[in-house]
């Protein structure tokens, strides 16, 4: 296997603690998620300018159908069988499913979530640059008016007491309770032994990943 990785920016860290010398990173930019036509159409990209590799893995699950009708005629590509990146920090859909059953309102943090700036806080700065402070606030607080707590993973990263720290005053900014959870990176390990079985959507040459096959 001749293999390159192909993840979002917020998985940067976790991926490179467990990344064989072998295969290849690269990274794409967070934003890509805010509209998932984008990032499909940077994926695909991605896909059709390689021509090193006979195999793609993703560090994404199905991200709003961002990687929903990918294909190549010349690599095999393997994704893991997730909605999104959560699900990977915790190391299993099913832990990922047990939360949300408990808590749908939870927003998640994880270290490379408060890098990118994906986590309210961070929007608030962005609306209060074009909005100013007074309509930054209401929006911050229509936007995420129905969540119930912030959870910070601790995936074992780097820096992880300040990126609780900071997740904890998230959490106090928007009005909620915060918790904590172990990840684990147990599905990326698996992704890169090749132990692609039914948590993963592994799709051939000359086919297409269907939406359906991550439900």
């Amino acid at each position: 296997m001749h293999a390159k990785i192909i993840a979002c920016s917020t998985m940067a860290d976790e991926i490179k603690m467990v990344l064989p010398a072998d295969i290849e990173l690269e990274l794409l930019p967070y934003a890509l998620h805010n509209t998932p036509q984008k990032l499909q159409a940077e994926l695909q990209q991605r896909i059709d300018a390689d021509v090193e590799h006979d195999t793609l893995l993703f560090g994404y699950g199905l991200c709003s159908y961002g990687v929903a009708n990918l294909s190549s005629e010349r690599h095999t590509l393997v994704i893991p069988k997730v909605h999104d990146c959560i699900s990977l920090l915790l190391g299993a859909r099913e832990v990922y499913d047990r939360e949300f059953e408990q808590f749908p309102g939870t927003y998640f943090l994880s270290k490379g979530w408060i890098d990118q700036g994906a986590e309210p806080y961070g929007d608030y700065l962005r609306y209060v640059e074009k909005y100013g402070e007074e309509n930054a606030r209401w929006l911050i607080d229509s936007q995420y008016a129905n969540y119930q707590r912030i959870v910070f993973i601790d995936t074992g990263v780097e820096k992880m007491e300040s990126c609780l720290a900071y997740s904890q005053r998230v959490a106090g900014f928007i009005k909620v309770p915060h918790g904590e959870l172990k990840g684990s990176l147990r599905l990326l390990e698996k992704m890169f032994r090749g132990e692609w079985d039914e948590e993963f959507v592994v799709t051939p040459p000359g086919r297409m990943v269907l939406q359906h096959q991550f439900l």
